[in-house]
This record gives structure tokens, sequence and C-alpha cells, in this order.
């Protein structure tokens, strides 16, 4: 029996040894490597730099060596042999919660006292753990199929899920770490692939598009293909609510043309960039791009001869705008037709007609032109506003 006992012992260690050692490299090397790497960043102040392979197989070791630790001050064996793996899953739940650091408490914000008060109540629970299995009968089923082993590996499994609820598990901080990640690369495809699929966004992801799209001269052609938030007050850093933890922002605006010392709105800033000719010519794009997000239409008609010819290949959302534009006002400063895209709108009006009910209808028109200028101002006028 002793030996059964010994045997059924061996293969629930191995077996919650192996599930933390792929759980936690996993987590670390795939799933949290772009926030690790931006943590790294904001806590040394840019003085170092975090390398996924390497960060991964030290942080599994150094939490593998501390739940060796554990066993050895704890001497559980039995049935709660998985808790010795608790203060390894809770520290590596703590590392990868970033949200602190990107808010105003600073990293690690609430777990300076939470985490010693967790621990004191650990002690307890492992206290009464030993009582417990000190008087636990042996059990009746060995090796990989006991009770031992599988109970175990529940307590693992429930500990994982503790880690994933207490790390960064929020999309959009995932997105935009790793589209900071991919700019600082310079690779700008990535980027833009990064949440495209995805319907939620906020006004840093915003600014971030934005940018890598200007990056690649698409500003005018790709911009509205994504969910914007924000309007032009999202374009630029704001210091709290829009924030750049791992590019320098003094990139961003050499790229636009000079830094202003004086607090100014993002559209503000670029007019104020034009009339005084410090604009590039991404500049241009970013300018004309804040009217349309503003649905500032007689503004961008305004501008847009400046730095097009009108008559020329200009860019989709441009385009798309000019339309708009010639079928609203009834006495346009321009008039611009394109067989195509006149046919395009009027196909859009036409399915707006065909549905009756404001949630059907728009979500037939957000499917079919949701990539367009046309859906997102008309969202922006609430022309499309959907019944609760």
């Amino acid at each position: 029996m002793s030996i059964n006992i010994k045997s059924t012992g061996t293969v629930m260690r191995v077996t919650c040894a192996g599930f933390f050692l792929l759980f936690s490299f996993f987590y670390v090397y795939n799933y949290q490597a772009d926030v690790l790497y931006v943590l790294q960043h904001v806590l040394s102040g840019g003085v170092t730099t975090y390398n996924r392979t390497i960060g991964a197989v030290l942080i599994v070791l150094l939490l593998y060596l501390l739940h060796a630790a554990m066993v050895a001050g704890t001497s559980l064996r039995g049935q709660a042999y998985a808790l010795t793996y608790f203060p390894s899953m809770l520290l590596l739940g703590i590392l990868t919660d970033v949200e602190t650091c990107m808010g105003s408490s600073g990293y690690p914000g609430h777990w300076v006292w939470l985490f010693p008060l967790l621990m004191v109540l650990y002690a307890g629970v492992v206290y009464v753990c030993r009582q417990l299995e000190s008087v636990a009968r042996p059990a009746l089923s060995e090796g990989f199929f006991s009770r031992t082993t599988w109970g175990n590996l529940l307590l693992m499994v429930l500990m994982a899920f503790m880690t994933g609820s207490i790390g960064c598990n929020n999309d959009l901080t995932h997105f935009r770490t790793s589209m900071e990640c991919r700019m600082y690369e310079s690779n700008n495809d990535a980027a833009l692939s990064i949440g495209a699929k995805s319907t939620v966004a906020d006004s840093t992801l915003t600014m971030l598009r934005i940018w890598a799209l200007s990056e690649k001269g698409e500003l005018g052609d790709r911009l509205f293909s994504y969910p914007l938030v924000g309007g032009s007050d999202a374009m630029l850093p704001n210091g709290h609510s829009i924030r750049l933890l791992l590019l320098p922002e003094k990139k961003l605006y050499s790229h636009l043309g000079v830094y202003f010392r004086q607090k100014l709105s993002p559209i503000v800033y670029l007019e104020k960039l034009h009339q005084r000719h410090y604009a590039t010519k991404a500049a241009h794009d970013w300018l004309l791009s804040a009217y349309l997000l503003d649905g500032r239409l007689d503004d961008f008609v305004r501008a847009l001869p400046r730095y097009y010819k009108i008559s020329g290949a200009l860019p989709l959302h441009y385009r798309e705008a000019l339309t708009l534009y010639t079928h609203l006002r009834a006495h346009p400063i321009i008039i611009y037709h394109s067989t195509v895209m006149d046919q395009d709108y009027e196909d859009m009006l036409d399915l707006e007609k065909k549905y009756t009910h404001p949630e059907e209808r728009a979500n037939m028109i957000r499917d079919t032109y949701g990539k367009t200028y046309w859906w997102y101002y008309y969202q922006l006028t609430n022309r499309y506003k959907q019944e609760d």
C-alpha cells in the first residue's frame, strides 16, 4: 500500500508541475509578452528592455523555486498539495496586473497591502489543511486517475483562473500594448492588424491607429474602416486618458511638425501648425481627418483644395466625404461627382428606405457600409440611432 501511495503522490506532483510550467510559460510568453514589455519600459524609465524568451524562462523558474520553498515550508503532500503553487500563481497575476501602472495609483498599487493580507490568510488555510491531511484516509484509486491527482489538478485549474482574472485580461489594454510594441519595432502593418476585427475601441487605440496609418500614408484611405472613439480630441496624447507608454511623444510631434508648449486641443494644434507653416505633408491628412472626425464637412471642403487636386486621385474617405457633402448641401462650394461613388451612395439610401425598424436598418447598413465615412458621419449625427 505504501508503494502505491508513493506512486500516486509522484504522479500527482508531476501532473501539478507539468500544468504549472506549461500554463505559466505560455501565459507569460504568449498572452502577456507585450504587456510585460511595456511594463518593464515604464518601470525602468526606458533604461532596460524586456526580452520575451529570457523573461518568460526567468519568471517561470523563479516562481517554480518559490513553489519548492512552499513545499519545504508547508509540508503539504496530499489533497492540498496544489496549494504550494498558490503564492507563485498569485504573484504571476500581480506581475501582469498593469492597469495600475496605466492609471494614477502607480504600480503595484493596492497589492502593497492586499498581497500580505492574502498571504496571512493563506497561512491559515495551510495550517487547517495540514491538520486534515494527518487524519485523512488513504485514497482507494491509484496513479493519474486517483482522487488525489484530480483533486489537486482541479485546484491548479482554479488558481489558473485566479491568475487570469488578476492579470491584464482587458482586450483594449492588450490591443494598446501590442500596437505600441509593433509600432516601436516600426512594423505598422502588424500594428494595424491588431484588434482590426473587434468592435471595441477607445481614444488611445484611435490615436495609435491614426498614427500608424499616417506612417504608411493610408490615413485618408483606411481610417474609417476601424471603430473610432473620441473624435479629433483622440488624435494626440493629453497626459491622462490618452497616453503613450512606450513610444516617445517627441517622435509623434516630429512626424507632424513641431511641438507647442501651450496646451492645445488636437484640432487647434493642427490648425496652428499650418498657420505657422510648420506642418509636414503627413500633418495635412491629420488636419483633414480631424475635420472629418468631428463631422465638419464645410471646413474639410474648404481645406482640401490646399493639399489635393479635386480632379486628381483622391483618397477613398475624401471622395466619400465630398460625395456626402455634395448631396447634403443645397449650394455646395465644390460639386463632386463620381459615377461609382454616387451609385454606392444612392444604393445606401435605397437600403435605408427598405427597412423601417431602426435597429434592423442600422444593422443592415453597418454590415454593408460600416467601413465608409458615410456610416461614421451618420452615426455621429444620430441618423441611425438605435432604439433602447
